[in-house]
């Protein structure tokens, strides 16, 4: 019976493979892209009255609208898919096809997922079109950042593509008005916003203090030590990026955002040999009569200069919320107070600043005058593009990368001392955070994603990038701890096994189980594969439940298959990791060279403790299969605590064990 009970074992799986493999190509390609139809075209623009064909360079269809003077067809705006301007922004698996319409100012009129090829598609349903995430794009001018969690509300759980489709439209749209929008004001304005960047990129900090951007301002203090500040407005974004640097000036825009609601910021560079610290208390701006004390809130850390054109030449550097009363127009002083109490201002120092004006015209969104431009050609690029990764750091959530810290933190935190107490709180917090609340959990879909396109799946999503580098981390170092505590469904199944009773806990004999763990590196083979040769092809939800629970598929069929794992594993502890898991067989791969493993002692000879109360079966006798071990501390534990055998020294054991001499023979 046992020898039957094993054929069918071994054999079920490749018979699965080819089942789901045609269901799956069924599935994949029974969603064509939707047909641009005059319906879809009238829906993304509904203000039209006829459309054009698609044509032109790049192909555009041209909404047109009666004149009720001419009563003459005249064009009120473009429509165009995203497809036709490359390169287009990648999602999750793929590019996001997007017909998009845009009237004559600029303004998206609206816009119509046309195709997409996400891994989660088949487990969540048509995401993207069913939520509320397409109309916020109604009535936004294409010179807004289209940033997602600030310009647009991104799709709970979909970062990636949330981003893609925000830039793939807005850099699209903006590729249209260059070429179609040419006399408008949006293009003039941009155009020369872009030569004006240009210009300040190819100054030095000394060209900028030359040019009284940058103000030195040195403060003598009373002991005749010297407190040197450098001024520099930067109320303009890509401005403040050429100043300190895009991570240091994206800092500062969040801490100011989140302190008060409006001002432009005055960056304030800090050095000199002063024995008195700086003190932002000290500081006033006064214009005219009016004073504007910098209140705590005003004032937030820059950096520590390292980036930007600043590098180098200050120690570190803050920066100034202006009181937006401040007519920047207009000259202003900024005050210092050198001697006597913070705020009382008996011996002060001052410094004049006046804004220049290009700088001026660039966070006033004001033309710039023609005569401060070279004659350089119109180039959008640098408006257009942020940098590949930059989006990484400008747009991260942090809220969510500090839960994230926290529990990676728990993480390292239970397993260095092995507390069990904190490991199951990580474990419950794995669960309820990871799973159902964030889902940016782990997944074999990242190794198959990461096979189609390669690094550029994590390049704005900054709290899935944390999570996979501390994951091959720790694998490389220790072994899999991810699969121990930071794996949800991982979580699931080992609260199941504490709270069964002991009982149900069965184990398969050890020749079935010595063969059906290599049934999850099958399966991992089979899935990377499959993503090579068919990159339109979504499997692996069909092998890795956790979608299915943590998104709440509408899928019948995976929810049966879900419910076959849970069932498993109620009665053979993690079930699913130790036979059926392709992300754990991955790491599982990548533990074999983890330098720190777990640590055996001569007592282990002849000790079943650690055996017995392995959760995947992955110690026999003293040796232990690191790839299939999860680091869960039990044993390592036991091993602490003197559990078992552990307790005695080998002599006592030696006595205790009838042919001693056949048993060290072996070992």
């Amino acid at each position: 019976m046992k020898r039957i009970f094993q054929h069918y074992f071994i054999q079920f799986f490749p018979l699965v493979f080819s089942f789901l493999t045609l269901f799956s190509a069924s599935q994949v390609y029974a969603q064509p892209p939707i047909e641009v139809t005059e319906e879809v075209l009238r829906e993304v623009f509904p203000e039209a009255q006829e459309f054009s064909p698609k044509e032109g360079n790049p192909p555009v269809y041209r909404a047109l609208r009666e004149n009720p003077e001419s009563s003459e067809l005249e064009t009120v705006g473009y429509l165009f898919e995203t497809p036709d301007l490359p390169p287009e922004e990648i999602g999750y698996s793929a590019p996001v096809d997007v017909l998009v319409g845009m009237d004559m100012r600029g303004t998206i009129t609206g816009i119509k997922i046309l195709h997409y090829i996400e891994s989660y598609r088949s487990i969540r349903g048509d995401f993207i079109n069913s939520e509320y995430f397409p109309q916020q794009f109604d009535d936004k001018n294409i010179v807004e950042g289209f940033r997602i969690g600030r310009d647009v509300d991104g799709i709970s759980r979909a970062t990636i593509t949330s981003w893609a489709v925000s830039r793939g439209v807005r850099n699209a749209a903006r590729r249209i008005a260059e070429t179609y929008l040419s006399d408008s004001e949006f293009v003039a304005l941009t155009t020369a916003d872009a030569v004006a960047l240009q210009v300040l990129a190819g100054q030095s900090w000394d060209d900028m203090i030359e040019n009284k951007l940058v103000v030195n301002w040195v403060i003598p203090q009373p002991d005749m030590t010297e407190l040197h500040l450098a001024l520099a407005f930067m109320g303009h974004d890509r401005l403040g990026e050429l100043l300190v640097g895009e991570v240091d000036y994206s800092r500062a825009d969040r801490e100011a955002s989140a302190r008060v609601r409006d001002g432009n910021m005055l960056l304030v560079g800090i050095d000199g040999n002063s024995s008195q610290p700086f003190r932002q208390e000290r500081l006033v701006v006064q214009q005219g009569e009016d004073v504007y004390p910098i209140e705590r809130r005003r004032f937030v850390y820059v950096g520590s200069a390292d980036y930007g054109k600043i590098a180098n030449r200050v120690r570190f550097a803050g920066a100034m919320v202006l009181d937006p009363a401040i007519d920047l127009t207009q000259p202003f002083d900024v005050l210092y107070n050198t001697g006597g109490r913070v705020g009382e201002f008996g011996t002060i120092a001052r410094a004049s600043y006046q804004v220049p004006q290009i700088p001026l015209a660039l966070a006033t969104g004001t033309p710039i005058p023609p005569e401060l431009l070279p004659d350089y050609e119109d180039d959008l690029t640098a408006f257009q593009n942020e940098g590949l990764y930059a989006s990484l750091i400008n747009d991260a959530p942090w809220m969510d990368v500090a839960i994230l810290l926290l529990l990676l933190a728990m993480v390292m935190t239970a397993f260095l001392r092995k507390s069990a107490a904190i490991r199951w709180a990580t474990l419950v917090f794995t669960l309820v955070y990871l799973g159902w609340m964030d889902g940016g959990f782990v997944s074999v879909s990242h190794i198959t994603n990461f096979v189609k396109i390669g690094p550029l799946m994590f390049r704005s999503d900054l709290p899935q990038l944390l999570i996979i580098i501390f994951t091959l981390v720790t694998t490389l170092f220790w072994g899999r701890v991810f699969c121990s505590s930071l794996c949800p469904f991982g979580a699931l199944q080992d609260l199941i096994a504490h709270f069964m009773p002991r009982h149900f806990q069965k184990e398969l004999p050890a020749a079935i189980h010595d063969k059906a763990i290599y049934i999850k590196y099958a399966i991992l083979a089979f899935l990377i594969v499959m993503a090579i040769s068919f990159t339109n092809l979504s499997l692996f939800q069909y092998f890795e439940p956790f979608g299915t629970i943590f998104y709440f598929s509408q899928s019948y069929l995976l929810w049966g298959i879900l419910a076959a794992f849970i069932l498993a594993s109620v009665f053979i502890s993690r079930f699913y990791c130790r036979y059926a898991c392709p992300l754990g067989a991955g790491l599982g791969v990548l533990a074999l060279i983890s330098p720190w493993r777990i640590k055996r002692v001569s007592q282990c000879d002849v000790c079943k403790v650690c055996e017995h109360s392995c959760p995947t079966g992955a110690i026999r006798g003293p040796n232990i299969d690191f790839k299939e071990c999860v680091r869960c501390d039990i044993c390592e534990s036991k091993l602490i605590a003197r559990s078992g055998v552990c307790k005695h020294d080998m002599e006592t054991v030696k006595v205790r064990i009838k042919h001693w001499d056949a048993v060290g023979a072996t070992s």
